[in-house]
Order: C-alpha cells, then structure tokens, then sequence
C-alpha cells in the first residue's frame, strides 16, 4: 500500500473540478521528531475551500518501517455532513484504516450514501481497538478496518469509495452555520481529553503547540 500514491488519489478525489487554495509552505509543512535523529518525519499539505472549509494530509515516515496517512476533512463552514478523519497506517504485512465519523450538526439528517459504504465494507476483519472517548464518539457508519498486504486492495477500495461518497453528501448538503458551534465543541474534546495523535505533536510541538497545530491544520473553523 504505497501512501504517498494514496494520498494524490484522495486529494483528486475531493478536490478535482472545485475552487480551492493550497496553503503556502510553512513551519507545519515538514517537521520531524525529535530533531536528530530525525525518528519521524512529517509532511502536511493543506486546503482551504471555499463552500466547505478545509482539507488536510499528513504523511508520517518513520525510521522503524511504519507510515501513517492522516487526512481530516473539515466542514468549517457549517456545510451538514459530518466531521471526517480517514487514518490509513502500515507497517511490515499488516495494514489499518480508519473511516471516522463525527457528527456535529444540529440537524442530524441520513447520510445515506455513507451508510450505503458502511454496509458494503462491514465483512472486512475489524481492527480492535482500546476504549476511548472518541470510539464512542463515531457514526455507526465509521470503518475501523484491517488486512494483511495480501488483501489490503479491499481496503483502498474502502478508502474510494468512502471519499467519493462524502464528497457527494458534501456537494449536495446544505450550509447552517450553527453546525460551526458543534465542530468547535467536537475541537475542544479533541484537543482536551486527548486524540490519536496527541501524543506525539506533544512531543513534537509542547501541549500549547500540539493545541495550535490541532486548531491552524487538522481542524480549523472559519469564524
């Protein structure tokens, strides 16, 4: 499962045939940790789009064989669909993605078309995963998946599908900016009680860092 080509297939996905703008170059954009040696490294290329909010990858290579693909689909203009964080990871023969829905809008309409997705990809072996705040957080729609290398096809097939169904809910939903109050809600639980990624922008950024990261590139709201 080659990430970085992953990454340019999702971008296209969702970007193609819209207005958007690439956020230029800046301190976020590569990093690593610690700073020598250079364990991890980190890419991140962001979005700003206009009629949606924003949209965000972060590549992570390590030095110990594993790679992360994170990618936060953030509808920070009160589009009605939910907030989405696909995490993709790999390491040796084993392959895990995670579809993760939040839903923070005050008129919590069917999201049929993901839920359609949710359906066709449930047989595929589920990842287990430790008790979090956020696992219960989910849409009953999330995919939490994992396969060895020799079926990992199936999952980028769920990785497809699922982007180009969310972009079809997000193309057709409507805008109520009171949706914006609940993704700011959603943020401070994030950022708070704790995420995945936590962790490490702690280590890489401090706590008051990994908090500006969190708000400047994985989830940002626009006033």
């Amino acid at each position: 499962m080659e990430l970085s080509s992953i990454r340019k297939q999702m971008t296209a996905i969702f970007l193609d045939g819209r207005e958007y703008t690439k956020v230029k170059e800046d301190r976020y954009t590569n990093f690593s940790y610690p700073r020598f040696p250079k364990l991890m490294k980190f890419n991140t290329e962001r979005y700003k789009v206009p009629g949606f909010g924003s949209y965000m990858t972060m590549h992570t290579k390590t030095v110990f064989g594993m790679e992360l693909l994170t990618t936060s689909f953030m509808p920070g203009e009160g589009v009605s669909v939910p907030y989405c964080l696909i995490d993709i990871m790999t390491v040796g023969k084993k392959r895990t993605v995670f579809v993760e829905y939040y839903d923070c809008r005050v008129e919590k309409q069917e999201m049929k078309r993901l839920e359609e997705v949710g359906r066709r990809f449930e047989s595929l072996t589920e990842y287990t995963e430790k008790p979090k705040w956020y696992v219960g957080a989910r849409t009953p729609y999330s995919l939490i998946k994992c396969s060895d290398k020799i079926d990992e096809l199936k999952l980028i097939d769920m990785i497809v599908n699922s982007v180009e169904e969310y972009r079809k809910e997000a193309d057709n939903a409507g805008i109520n900016e009171a949706n914006i109050e609940g993704l700011k809600k959603f943020r401070n639980r994030m950022i708070n009680e704790g995420n995945p990624s936590s962790s490490v922008l702690e280590k890489v950024f401090g706590k008051e860092g990994a908090k500006e990261f969190f708000t400047t590139c994985v989830m940002p709201v626009d006033e």
